[in-house]
């Protein structure tokens, strides 16, 4: 039982490997092909080949093993060259430059040469390239000279890598741009590859191209405008580009035959890939809108009154236009744009300041002051004397031009107040003069006591006494001294007469 039941289970073992190596085996033979026959080259007088083998997937090759028996009719299996470990990075650097550009010829002096070409760097097996190339017969020295240059040429553009580098930059007040570049690492050194050689798929993110799309095929060395989509103050864009199919670098690829004879170095397509991924992150192009409403700090004044403007600062919102304040790129880093506020006050108006466009030509100036911003919020100007009655309004402008272009100002957008706005005007009004009080009334005078006097005594000389009052009257107390005086006189002699 024990038996039966180790051997079922071999059995089903075995039944289980035979299923997972049919299923396995196809896909590591994906690459297995026969060397089907000749390409184009010669043959010689004695029956030697020059020139490229085939393999039953249509593709061609060189052979690699100078001496060895001839690859055709030998199955083999394609490997990547590195895995082997034949040849040093410049070596392979060289057959892989030979199999791209001459490998798949139609052209049999091509071939017969590149045949050569090959051998000269992997081997000549103990002879000289002469005595390969006579199996071109009378093409022998042409062929010679081929491969020579073909060699010249491997050395100069044979190349270990390529790469991609990507830039991108955004302008202060403009479109930015992307550019691609390709840098290849040849047995000579770096090179630059000159422009619009190559093309790659380049993507945006943050910002488009001129049609308005985010993706679009780009040749190396050029610069393609672009425009960030963002609505911040500052804007990041990413451009990531791709190449493919790049004629460059050392990939090799072999049909190592199962068996002892030549492996061939297969004619590879452009394959090599690079890509780049730059980010850059700026302020925003767009340009911003300052609005500045004010409001006079009195209403009403009297001449000599100090009189200044309260400034309300804010962004206009609208298509095209950044919705905050904008800013600039310093060595200490992001800065909020200045601009300058030039407030005047403008008058005296004698009759009612009516709303206008703009102010009228000549209208008088009381003065100019100047406020430095940096952004929305409340300010206030520097005070103005009023110094006759009228009517006095303020106005506002700001001139891009005013702050440099390098900080902002070609992005910062101009603004002007219109003339005779309600909360700007003061009027001036001088104040009534005292009035005088009036002159208090002065009594008429009291009738002189002298008459009743006079009448008292029973003088008998009523005529000085009668013109003694109307002196009084017209001429005061020096009349009426003198009519005393009479009296005096009178009664003195009346008692004279009395006394006798």
């Amino acid at each position: 039982m024990t038996h039966r039941l180790t051997s079922a289970a071999t059995t089903f073992a075995l039944l289980a490997l035979l299923v997972f190596l049919s299923v396995v085996a196809p896909a590591a033979r994906a690459d297995a092909l026969t060397a089907n026959g000749h390409g184009p080259g010669y043959f010689s007088s004695d029956g030697w080949w020059l020139g490229t083998y085939t393999l039953d997937d249509g593709s061609q090759g060189f052979c690699l093993n100078a001496g060895r028996e001839s690859p055709v009719g030998f199955g083999a299996d394609v490997v990547e060259g590195e895995t082997l470990g034949w040849f040093t990075p410049e070596k392979s650097a060289q057959l892989a430059y030979i199999s791209r550009s001459w490998a798949g010829t139609s052209d049999r002096t091509t071939a017969a040469a590149g045949q050569l070409a090959t051998w000269m760097i992997a081997g000549l097996n103990g002879k000289t390239p002469e005595s390969y190339a006579a199996r071109a017969g009378a093409d022998a020295a042409k062929v010679l000279a081929r491969a020579k240059s073909m060699i010249t040429e491997t050395q100069r553009q044979a190349s270990r890598a390529v790469r991609a580098t990507t830039t991108v930059e955004l302008a202060d007040a403009a479109a930015g741009r992307a550019r691609v570049e390709l840098v290849v690492d040849r047995l000579t050194g770096t090179e630059m590859i000159a422009p619009r050689t190559h093309s790659a798929t380049v993507e945006l993110v943050g910002a488009v191209f001129d049609d308005g799309t985010t993706s679009a095929t780009v040749s190396n060395g050029v610069d393609l405008s672009i425009t960030p989509t963002g609505t911040e103050q500052t804007v990041s864009v990413t451009a990531a580009a791709a190449f493919g199919e790049l004629p460059y670098g050392d990939r090799l690829r072999v049909a190592v035959p199962r068996g002892d004879a030549q492996s061939l170095l297969i004619a590879v397509p452009a394959t090599a890939k690079a890509s780049a991924e730059a980010e850059v992150t700026g302020v925003s192009p767009l340009p911003f809108q300052p609005v500045v409403r004010t409001v006079t700090s009195a209403a009403e004044a009297t001449p000599g009154a100090a009189v200044s403007d309260h400034l309300t600062v804010e962004v206009e919102q609208g298509d095209g236009l950044l919705p905050t304040w904008g800013v600039w790129s310093s060595d200490d880093g992001m800065q909020p744009v200045g601009a300058i506020v030039e407030s005047t006050l403008l008058g005296p108006f004698p009759e009612e300041i009516e709303p206008a466009p703009t102010a009228p030509d000549g209208a008088p100036v009381v003065c100019t002051v100047e406020l430095a911003i940096s952004g929305p919020g409340e300010y206030d100007t520097e005070p103005c004397t009023v110094s006759e009655p009228g009517n006095y309004v303020w106005v506002e402008r700001i001139e891009p031009e005013r702050t440099p272009a390098d900080q902002g100002g070609s992005r910062l957008r101009a603004w002007q107040s219109t003339f005779g706005v309600a909360s700007e005007i003061t009027q001036v009004v001088a104040p009534a003069a005292p009035v005088a009080p009036e002159a208090p009334e002065v009594p008429a005078p009291a009738p002189a006591p002298a008459v009743a006097a006079l009448a008292a005594t029973g003088t008998d000389v009523p005529v000085p006494v009668v013109a003694a009052a109307a002196a009084s009257v017209i001429g005061g107390s020096a009349a009426l001294v003198v009519a005393l005086k009479t009296r005096r006189r009178s009664a003195h002699r009346a008692g004279k007469r009395r006394s006798a």
